[in-house]
């Protein structure tokens, strides 16, 4: 049984370059949605062929890293191309310990058992309770009923789901939040994690944010839910003293763990009694021993920006 939730035990969540994100597309996306326009893509480390992701792949595992996430831009349908690279994946799991895990955006049963067998640890899979916000934000004309047909696809095929739910994606106001966590109820979720609209410069987008009460709604409804489970703060929510108020609000609603917590949010965990664990992985897996990291070095050190910068290892990578 997973262990009961504490309110004063936190896990904090550090990736940097023990778990980067590789670009399956490149900066390439075909939905450009409102909120991102591609810009989020930017600072990822590229790998758009089976040969180019193994070779980077190997090169991070060298230098340190325990895992790598796989995203991308979507296609016209709300899909990742995952499933293109399948035979290197199969590779750097035959040939390393990397934890792999993917956004893939919607997937069929198929797709999600071809996964599997090539050792993909993990899906992330955002999950929106309002249809009129897929439609506004992504561009996406989906039926409610896709989500949770891709839910049923990864769970059935027996990959570990992380579903993420977004606080304020439409334009800023909660619409659909509560249903999105009715949705996942239809399967059950290793991690629920909570995100929220971040301001991305350069975007019709750029001047909204959400209100940092609203991930408090969420985040208790989520926890009451869905007790056993844990419910994590992911590291997309909002940026620079809405983000340390996000966390602090996270903290005391019981939240599981904290993804790329700012300075201040750990100096608060710290003077208010929490035990901390520290780990190197990507908020959605269930922490264990071989995640964790026992200090913060200056390489690992968390930022409030973390996911729109580069590491030294990125950059290089990049160039």
């Amino acid at each position: 049984m997973p262990e009961k939730r504490h309110h004063k035990k936190i896990n904090f969540f550090i990736t940097s370059y023990l778990f980067p994100s590789i670009s399956v597309t490149g900066g390439a996306c075909d939905l450009m949605c409102k909120h991102c326009r591609g810009k989020l893509l930017e600072p990822l480390i590229p790998a758009t062929s089976s040969e180019e992701l193994e070779k980077k792949a190997f090169m991070l595992h060298k230098k340190g890293a325990k895992g790598i996430l796989l995203t991308g831009g979507c296609d016209r349908s709300g899909r990742v191309p995952i499933k293109g690279l399948i035979p290197a994946i199969r590779a750097i799991k035959e040939r390393s310990d990397l934890i792999l895990i993917a956004h893939t955006g919607f997937i069929s049963g198929e797709e999600a058992e071809a996964l599997k067998e090539s050792g993909l640890d993990g899906i992330g899979f955002d999950v929106l309770g309002d249809m009129g916000t897929a439609r506004e934000i992504y561009g996406l004309d989906v039926p409610e009923k896709e989500y949770v047909e891709s839910l049923h696809a990864i769970e059935d095929s027996g990959i570990m789901v992380f579903p993420h739910v977004c606080v304020g994606l439409h334009f800023g106001e909660l619409k659909g939040e509560f249903h999105a966590l009715d949705l996942i109820k239809h399967v059950k979720p290793a991690t629920i994690i909570i995100t929220g609209l971040m301001p991305v410069a350069g975007t019709p987008m750029a001047h909204i944010r959400p209100r940092p009460g609203d991930f408090a709604k969420v985040i208790e409804r989520a926890v009451n839910m869905f007790p056993g489970t844990q419910i994590v703060l992911g590291c997309a929510h909002s940026s620079g003293k809405d983000r340390e108020e996000i966390e602090k609000i996270a903290l005391k609603s019981k939240v599981s763990g904290i993804a790329a917590p700012a300075m201040k949010t750990i100096e608060f965990a710290k003077k208010n009694g929490y035990e901390i664990e520290y780990h190197g992985t990507c908020c959605g897996l269930v922490p264990c021993e071989k995640t964790r990291i026992e200090f913060i070095t200056p390489e690992n050190r968390p930022r409030p920006d973390m996911q729109l910068s580069r590491t030294p290892e990125q950059k290089r990578m990049r160039s």
